[in-house]
């Protein structure tokens, strides 16, 4: 059994998110990003569910009864989150974890949805010294700054939560008008810290240094509004991690990621 909190309840969960990579959970927690909160008691929580909308939930799990915590998590899943993945035809769901115990309950068989993989990610914290320092000149003609929706339009129509229309920064380049790269600040923001997402969009327009320079821009941007960026990213991503280092970003926390993918209705797939 799960219970949904009320947004005036949302303290209740709050001291049980401590890691700088859950700044996503204390985003939701604190108003800043939309989402829900889910529990199995509210007086002494064993099991907690912060789902930031769209595709990414933080788990936090008492591991003394293993067997309620499967059933809370099952049910979440197959009540709240499958439906709604379903009708937008979302491929996958996240859920990112403390360690390597939650494998007891994040790997039950969920209907709808099977673990198609696990994984570990890093966050890392900027230096700034080292980001200051980095010599880097080049066009800035192309460069903009833009303003992104904090989660896809076509989540607007299940919700009815203040933050759903809310829009982040974002830095983009341009080649002859088309945008061949972009950083943004995603809205996974708490205090005076929040995470980038950074992509550049074609295979044949990478290691060009584009990607180098859209996030070089939103750092300087929000470090000028002495807002500090984490930077997160598989640890088997040697292109994102070495870009981070290039910027003056340092890790600090390794944790791992359960990634669910949905069952397609005319799939005969096997797990």
């Amino acid at each position: 059994m799960y219970i949904e909190l009320r947004k005036d309840e949302y303290g209740i969960v709050s001291n049980y998110f401590n890691f700088d990579f859950q700044t996503p959970a204390l985003a939701v927690i604190n108003g800043y990003f939309p989402g829900k909160v889910y529990v199995d008691n509210k007086e002494n929580p064993k099991g907690i569910i912060v789902w930031a909308i769209s595709r990414w939930a933080y788990a936090y799990f008492e591991l003394e009864n293993i067997e309620k915590n499967r059933e809370f998590f099952k049910e979440f899943m197959e009540e709240e989150i499958i439906p709604i993945i379903d009708d937008l035809n979302e491929e996958y769901f996240e859920i990112y974890s403390l360690n390597d115990d939650y494998d007891r309950i994040l790997k039950e068989e969920i209907q709808g949805f099977y673990l198609y993989d696990k994984h570990y990610e890093n966050t890392f914290t900027l230096n700034e010294e080292k980001f200051r320092s980095f010599n880097f000149k080049y066009d800035k003609k192309e460069v903009l700054e833009e303003k992104f929706p904090i989660i896809p339009k076509k989540y607007e129509q299940y919700f009815k939560i203040n933050e759903m229309n809310k829009e982040v920064d974002g830095i983009i380049l341009l080649d002859e008008g088309e945008v061949v790269s972009q950083c943004i600040n995603n809205g996974f923001e708490n205090d005076n810290k929040y995470f980038i997402d950074v992509d550049t969009f074609d295979d044949e327009e990478r290691n060009k240094g584009y990607a180098t320079i859209v996030a070089y821009e939103l750092i300087k941007n929000l470090l000028n509004k002495e807002k500090k960026p984490f930077w997160e990213t598989r640890e088997d991503n040697m292109p994102s991690i070495c870009l981070a280092a290039k910027l003056g970003f340092e890790k600090i926390e390794r944790y791992p990621v359960y990634i669910y993918k949905r069952i397609r209705k005319d799939s005969n797939v096997t797990r």
